[in-house]
């Protein structure tokens, strides 16, 4: 319920954000009545798609009061979402005037001779977000490195706000009062405020937090796990499940920034390491990972993250993993050993093949330190299996659930199929929707 009730504040003050420009601007502009319906209602689409692309600010800027009361990578699914409808109302405003008898040209084209200042820059706006929310979707299609769209989608982001601004006070026909004009500046500090803190503040306070690599371990999987050590400072524990932005580099600053999941325990000594487990995925974790060496240094930004077998107690767990999604469900386990946990553990693991399992063996062996039972389903299974086949499903999960699997807490994390299939096995073995918490491991 505190979580429901956090969400319900934190979504009310984001709606109340999102339709203040045009609440503001329909009770201070005299000469509203004036205009036909139609262009107040491009106006209004405009105003509330601006509104949604500045508070995209806020929703990837790491605020634990934001992400606590959904799950960050609900969180980043949102933001994606309202990505694209911010793209639809803004859309909306050009189209809708077009149709309204504006001349399509001068509001469409930048460099059409008819053009003004505040066409203009309403145009380059509009390609600068349709190109923000396309690079975003298409990303692996378009084959755009990791890095190169991170850098671009900073620039775009801040462009679009920008030029959108330039449009509206240039026009001045909603700016001109002064309710109008503190409006504004509300807006201004927030987004500038949120850009210095994500960019610039933060990477200051990490300055003299350093981490050195202590291994590079090579594991099942095609995975790679980095021990980290921390210098000249006391490092920190965290709660097992989850995650953190970790970069390679001289300085925090700069791009690069990837979020990886713990994969040690969450009990860290002063002074103690803490490891990461990342899979050959993409550009970055295929040919760069590999080759990070013992001594090289490490930034750490975190830990991030609501998924964690510390926030959400039960009188057991059932665990849910799809290959290198076991490895926030890995701390867990670690942590529950290690602190004498007797509470029982069930782990359904999911992969392809047998020697593909990351952290097979040293689950294993955690079995015998604690109440961990762990049911193996393998999609290419060796002749010989005598396990579970296929994928993690209703049917498998009803076979090893415990009689009171009701009143055990889940954490699942996988790829989507997995995420998509027990969001529709669970309810129909009667889980309680409070009793469940994933995260997609593939949220960027």
């Amino acid at each position: 319920m505190k979580m429901t009730v956090r969400g319900i504040i934190f979504f009310g003050i984001y709606i109340f954000l999102i339709t203040l420009p045009l609440d503001t601007a329909l009770l201070s502009n005299p000469a509203r009545a004036a205009k036909p319906f139609i262009v107040e209602f491009a106006v209004g689409a405009g105003f509330i798609g601006f509104s949604l692309m500045a508070l995209e600010f806020a929703l990837i800027s790491r605020i634990e009061a934001a992400a606590q009361p959904f799950g960050e990578d609900s969180l980043q699914l949102f933001h994606n979402i309202m990505g694209v409808v911010a793209l639809g109302l803004i859309l909306l405003h050009p189209i809708i005037l077009v149709f309204s008898g504006y001349p399509a040209n001068c509001w469409l084209n930048p460099f059409a001779d008819c053009g003004n200042l505040a066409t203009r820059t309403a145009s380059l706006s509009l390609i600068a977000l349709i190109l923000l929310v396309g690079t975003s979707l298409w990303r692996k299609n378009l084959r755009i490195p990791y890095e190169a769209w991170q850098v671009m989608h900073g620039f775009l982001a801040i462009f679009v706000l920008i030029a959108a601004l330039f449009h509206i006070f240039i026009l001045g026909r909603y700016t001109s009062t002064d309710l109008m004009k503190v409006m504004w500046l509300i807006y201004a500090v927030l987004v500038v405020g949120l850009i210095l803190w994500y960019k610039i503040l933060s990477p200051i306070l990490n300055w003299n937090k350093k981490w050195q690599v202590h291994e590079n371990r090579a594991e099942r999987g095609d995975a790679h796990t980095l021990v980290l050590e921390p210098v000249g400072h006391d490092g920190f524990s965290f709660e097992p499940g989850q995650y953190a932005w970790i970069k390679k580099g001289k300085t925090p600053f700069g791009v690069g920034q990837h979020p990886i999941s713990f994969s040690s325990s969450g009990d860290v000594p002063p002074g103690g390491q803490v490891s990461f487990t990342i899979k050959k995925l993409g550009d970055w974790s295929q040919e760069q990972v590999p080759e990070i060496k013992p001594g090289d240094y490490m930034w750490i930004d975190g830990p991030h993250g609501v998924l964690s077998s510390d926030r959400e107690q039960g009188m057991g767990y059932i665990l849910i993993a799809g290959g290198i999604g076991i490895t926030p469900l890995y701390s867990m386990c670690q942590t529950m050993a290690e602190r004498g946990d007797v509470r029982p553990v069930v782990l359904f693991y999911g992969g392809n093949q047998w020697e593909s399992l990351t952290f097979r063996e040293e689950l294993e062996q955690l079995s015998s330190k604690m109440d961990l039972r762990i049911v193996f389903v393998l999609s290419q299974p060796p002749e010989d299996w005598k396990g579970e086949r296929g994928f993690i499903n209703r049917e498998i999960l009803e076979r090893h659930l415990p009689e009171q699997y009701k009143r055990f807490v889940y954490f699942i994390c996988g790829p989507s199929p997995l995420m998509d299939a027990m969001e529709e096995a669970l309810p129909n073995l009667g889980v309680p929707a409070e009793k469940v918490f994933s995260e997609r491991f593939g949220m960027v």
